[in-house]
This record gives structure tokens, C-alpha cells and sequence, in this order.
């Protein structure tokens, strides 16, 4: 099958007997210990030898317009959260939303080489200029859509960069 792979010997948490899984096109199809031949008839196979598989992680709370902006402003000395808040407030206005999209990538792409697929961020909106919303969000929102519309009329020059 065209884009399909069966997984052998795999081991999943707290589970002793190896299984194995059948994915077609990107899609879980099967698990189980023993998959029928005619199921996997022209399947790429890979013996993962006793590995465990483990779902995607999740991250659930991440400051994406945060992200390699440590090094940026004074540094926070007491290691305090209300000092980090601080030192962010200065040295944040100083940050171009195409500086901020391609810090936000970047951790995107770092997040995914460590196996999460899925990211509830947060985004800084106390930025009179939404300078990390714009990186962030309007990327993805389509100039046609009626939020587009909507938040244009509320927040200034929201589509330019």
C-alpha cells in the first residue's frame, strides 16, 4: 500500500507483550499483536526491537513572542518573576514583528524536533502596537475573513509588518 509503514515490535507504556502498528497514509489504522498479512501487503516495515512509542506531547503553556529573548535588555538579577515582567516591559517596544515571527518559528520548529504537537501559547496584548499578536496570530488569518475584518478595525495597521 502506497504510504503505508507497519511498526513491529513495539512497546507501548505499561504494557509487557510488543505490538505492532499499522499506519496508512499518516492515520493509526491498527494496533494489536498480531495484523493480519493481507493488511500489510506492500507496507514499508520498521522494527523499532522493543521501543517504546509514546503519544505526541502537548505543551500548555508557552509565551511564544518570549522565546530567545532572554539575552535581550538588562538582566533579570534577582531571578524574580516580577523583575523578569520588568525587564521584559523594557526591552520588549524595541522588538519589529518580523524580529519577533522569526523568533516565534523558531521555537515552533524547536518544539517540534522534541516531539510536541500541539501549542496553547500566550501572547503579550499589553504592547499598545500588539507588535507579538501580529507575529503570532495574522500569519494565519486570511484577509478575507471576518475576524481579519473585525480585529482590523479595532487594532491599527494589523496588516502591515
Amino acid at each position: 500500500m502506497k504510504g503505508s509503514k507497519l511498526f513491529k515490535n513495539v512497546r507501548l507504556k505499561g504494557q509487557k507483550e510488543l505490538v505492532s502498528i499499522l499506519v496508512e497514509d499518516g492515520i493509526f489504522k491498527k494496533i494489536a499483536a498480531d495484523i493480519p498479512q493481507e493488511k500489510t501487503v506492500g507496507c514499508e516495515e520498521v522494527d523499532l526491537n522493543g521501543q517504546l512509542v509514546v503519544p505526541p506531547y502537548v505543551d500548555p503553556h508557552l509565551h511564544l513572542d518570549y522565546v530567545f529573548t532572554a539575552s535581550l535588555g538588562e538582566e533579570n538579577g534577582s531571578g524574580t518573576l516580577f523583575e523578569g515582567i520588568q525587564r521584559w516591559s523594557e526591552s520588549k517596544g524595541n522588538m519589529t514583528v518580523a524580529q519577533m515571527k522569526e523568533r516565534i518559528y523558531s521555537g515552533i520548529r524547536k518544539e517540534m524536533l522534541h516531539g510536541v504537537q500541539a501549542i496553547r501559547t500566550h501572547i503579550d496584548v499589553t504592547d499598545p502596537t500588539f507588535t507579538g499578536l501580529k507575529a503570532a496570530i495574522f500569519p494565519f488569518i486570511l484577509n478575507s475573513s471576518r475576524l481579519f475584518k473585525f480585529l482590523s478595525s479595532k487594532i491599527p495597521d494589523i496588516s502591515s509588518p
